[in-house]
């Protein structure tokens, strides 16, 4: 049998990605966290600091509230 173009993604997104992939996620927050506390937003920087902490082990969760907090930027650029 012959494999398929799913089977090379299986093979492709195995265990190595998603331990790549939460690092990135990491590592995204504290850099987002960096700019918004040199941008005068320490709250913001503490609540990504809080979810860079939370990532690795819940994240569904974080990228829920990369999605809530992208929501609200759009909602106070729109405002």
């Amino acid at each position: 049998m012959f494999p398929t173009p799913r089977d090379a993604a299986r093979v492709l997104v195995g265990g190595p990605l998603r331990i790549q992939r939460d690092a990135v996620n990491v590592a995204m927050l504290v850099a987002q966290a960096t700019l918004a506390l040199r941008n005068g937003k320490p709250k913001r920087a503490f609540v990504l600091l809080g979810m860079a902490s939370v990532a690795p082990r819940h994240p569904a969760l974080t990228w829920l509230f990369q999605g809530a907090l992208a929501v609200d930027d759009v909602r106070r650029k729109l405002s």
